[in-house]
């Protein structure tokens, strides 16, 4: 079986999709909920690697991968735990992985499937593999022998391709899959590099959760791989898992609180935005797109009364810089 690239074409479903996203995306930072979603980056890693688990046939549940999270016991065999501490650790390095280097992707497998889970993590299999696509059937999956070059091929596009961050992340985590290039950990790689490269379009997408929603709905997401490897077109598969990245980003909006920061916390956060550049209370107002300009007004006087501030001008004239 020879290998293609994937292709699709972009219809007003996949349009309406994405800019659901972007919408969800400017929301959170109009009230600087990026900031906030530290405060559940654990809770939604843990999830991530129960779904990404779960989905090879972990049976472990979010409290228990929390739990390893900070070194307690749990009643899962050696196999699992090895999965999800392996996992965690690939998932921990994700600000560190080259998004365009096989040399990163080798060694977000070998993190991942190392340890002792197969023979050869960080390397490409070098014989044939059939795969399981029903109880009773199977897949045969491209010669090992065209692995090199093709993902070369897909590397490439990812340097060169104009296409949005996000369609390429899950054009990327398609043709990773259809491809099968290691032995073992194929799906949990995809994964984890699709939210490798879409951290590119912007930094909340470390927090994400994609996989646990993947998860609820696996039986659609194997459904719409299958479809795509039979038709070429994975239009399909690119709705789906964009639909999963707009509910992750809707979970993280209702599990924080989305609520404009205090006085304290936007003057601290323009400390960080603005350094020492010169601004106004227009840029101000911009950086923080839920406030008036009265409340602007404020937050820039208590911030002269409190030192933090220098003021030139005078009302809409007046310019800002912290000193």
């Amino acid at each position: 079986m020879n290998w293609e690239p994937s292709d699709f074409k972009i219809t007003s479903q996949l349009l309406a999709v994405f800019a659901d996203i972007e919408r969800l995306i400017g929301r959170m930072e109009g009230v600087q909920l990026f900031r906030s979603t530290l405060k559940l980056r654990d809770r939604n890693r843990a999830r991530s690697v129960w779904g990404s688990t779960g989905i090879e046939g972990s049976t472990c549940s979010v409290e228990q991968v929390e739990a390893i999270m900070r070194g307690n016991p749990v009643g899962l065999s050696r196999k699992e735990q090895l999965e999800i501490r392996n996992a965690l650790d690939a998932y921990a390095h994700l600000t560190v992985y080259d998004s365009c280097s096989i040399e990163s992707l080798f060694k977000s497998h070998a993190l991942m499937m190392g340890g002792g889970l197969m023979l050869g993590a960080g390397c490409f299999r070098q014989s044939s593999v059939e795969v399981y696509i029903t109880e009773d059937q199977t897949r045969v999956m491209p010669s090992w022998k065209i692995i090199p070059e093709a993902m070369e091929t897909i590397f490439s596009t990812l340097r060169t391709s104009s296409e949005p961050a996000i369609f390429k992340s899950i054009r990327f985590h398609f043709d990773f899959v259809n491809l099968h290039p290691f032995m073992d950990g194929n799906g949990r790689i995809a994964r984890l590099w699709q939210t490798r490269l879409i951290m590119e379009l912007h930094p909340l997408f470390e927090f994400l959760d994609v996989e646990s929603m993947v998860f609820d709905q696996r039986d659609e997401y194997y459904r719409q791989i299958r479809i795509g490897q039979e038709c070429g077109d994975i239009g399909g598969f690119v709705c789906f898992m964009l639909q999963q990245v707009r509910a992750s980003l809707e979970y993280i909006w209702e599990k924080s609180v989305a609520v404009s920061p205090t006085l304290e916390q936007r003057l601290s956060i323009a400390t960080e935005f603005f350094a020492t550049n010169i601004f106004s209370r227009k840029d101000y107002v911009q950086l923080f797109k839920t406030i008036s300009s009265v409340t602007a007004s404020r937050d820039l006087a208590a911030g002269v009364e409190k030192g933090l501030l220098s003021r030139q001008g005078d009302k809409r004239t007046a310019v800002y810089r912290f000193n």
